[in-house]
């Protein structure tokens, strides 16, 4: 998953990395075999790995892998003819540009070549391309599902912090009318803070007036 993540970014830069290719070559798939080196951009080692063995398994073959290299015998594929076939294959990482599949058809004591098995080698060569197009697209669709989430997520995020700051801002309103209130508040209790001062004062002069009778009384 890290490297899915690392090459969202790269995969907005079109360059000859994004082409699928599938030529003819000397395969090393327990020794040397003449075969297929598919290039599949993006896709890492372990998604071409599980394409690669669904697409073997699709010929109906015994499917058997060991120590990375995968073999189905007695395979069948009506576009290759009625014999069957045997298939060998492993996955390889290609530095940057994603991974390689090196595949080898055993049609029975030669192995599949453009020079010998012209027809059958272009059924099979056209097969290996297709198949290679969908691994990469799937895997890139993986990483675009995996974007768009993150897109949702900082929407979502940005949304929150809209919510946020929109309820502080009532927040300081709030507070500036309930300021507002006390500062009125307190100018008015000033005003009656005095007039009560004066009401002491005529009542302490009412009192003394009440003692000074009192004092009076013989």
């Amino acid at each position: 998953m890290k490297k899915l993540f690392t090459l969202a970014l790269s995969l907005f830069t079109f360059s000859a990395f994004s082409q699928v290719s599938v030529k003819e070559t000397n395969v090393n798939i327990d020794g040397a075999k003449n075969g297929f080196e598919i290039e599949i951009p993006y896709a890492d080692v372990k998604a071409c790995e599980k394409e690669l063995k669904d697409l073997f398994k699709s010929w109906k073959g015994s499917f058997s892998e060991k120590k990375g290299v995968m073999k189905a015998d007695d395979c069948k594929d009506k576009e290759m003819g009625e014999n069957t076939f045997d298939v060998f294959g492993t996955v390889v990482e290609n530095g940057e540009k994603g991974s390689k599949a090196l595949v080898a058809v055993d049609l029975g004591g030669a192995y599949l070549s453009s020079k010998d098995h012209a027809s059958q080698y272009k059924v099979m060569e056209q097969e290996l391309k297709t198949w290679a197009i969908k691994t990469a697209t799937i895997y890139v669709g993986e990483i675009e599902k995996q974007e768009e989430k993150n897109l949702d997520d900082r929407k979502k995020e940005l949304d929150d912090l809209e919510k946020d700051q929109k309820k502080k801002e009532e927040e300081i309103e709030d507070y500036k009318k309930k300021i507002e209130e006390n500062e009125k508040a307190i100018e008015q209790s000033k005003k009656d803070q005095e007039k009560k001062k004066e009401e002491i004062k005529q009542q302490e002069g009412v009192l003394q007036e009440v003692i000074t009778k009192k004092e009076g009384i013989k």
